[in-house]
């Protein structure tokens, strides 16, 4: 007999993330908070998360109790009400070289071996980076806010723009509502192109200081006239 599949998002449907996380390269380890808006159902609800340690569950600045169950790589909570929570999770893992997750990449330059820290959370593997849940129906809004170990002549992109940088803390816009496996964000020596499109729409291509220049060109005018040509076929702007 088929074990039955539990949905979490049935029980507790997140509106909006705070997802902050401090990410050290050299030690080869992150930490950070997860800050989940959202309405609870039930007053038992779960909470996806995969090789993280959790270490504390707050609603209202009270330590709730929780267990860990990682057959279904969840954390189970039981709250004192239903309704809209705001849950405050600490955690903290480690950089692996799965590429799921969090995960660094490397290259060369010149001969000199360099990294960058890249993201792969399609299909559920948002869960080895934050607390959520980790369900493509369970659709949300997020905020983005990462620190890390950053040497000069770095950057950091995310799916939405960075508003601004404190403390050594890089802030990104609100996102749309969107599901958790298409959060993604990058770090390091990274070279850029941009242009606009004829609608007014700015375009970049981000790479490694591997690749050459005709490279990020090239993709750049590819994505430019897709662009164009999608606006133009559906007669839609972008976004």
């Amino acid at each position: 007999m088929a074990e039955q599949l539990t949905h979490f998002y049935e029980k507790f449907q997140p509106t909006h993330y705070n997802i902050y996380l401090d990410i050290n390269r050299q030690d080869k380890q992150f930490s950070g908070t997860s800050t989940i808006t959202g309405d609870a159902k039930e007053q038992s609800i779960s909470i996806h998360q995969k090789f993280l340690d959790i270490q504390s569950v707050q609603l209202d600045g009270q330590d709730l109790s929780f267990t860990r169950d990682d057959k279904q790589e969840a954390i189970h909570i039981n709250l004192p009400k239903t309704g809209e929570v705001k849950l405050v999770i600490a955690f903290q893992a480690k950089l692996t070289d799965t590429m799921m997750g969090i995960y660094p990449s490397y290259y060369e330059v010149d001969g000199v071996k360099k990294q960058i820290i890249g993201t792969q959370f399609e299909t559920t593997a948002a869960r080895q980076a934050f607390p959520c849940v980790d369900e493509p129906e369970a659709k949300a809004t997020f905020d983005l806010a990462i620190k890390f170990d950053e040497h000069e002549g770095e950057s950091i992109i995310s799916n939405m723009p960075e508003i601004r940088t404190e403390n050594g803390v890089h802030y990104f816009d609100t996102t749309m509502r969107m599901s958790t496996y298409l959060i993604a964000f990058g770090f390091g020596e990274l070279q850029s192109v941009k242009t606009t499109t004829k609608s007014g729409v700015e375009v970049g291509v981000f790479s490694t200081k591997a690749h050459q220049q005709s490279e990020l060109d090239f993709a750049l005018d590819i994505a430019k006239r897709s662009i164009e040509f999608y606006e133009d076929f559906y007669q839609t702007p972008y976004p």
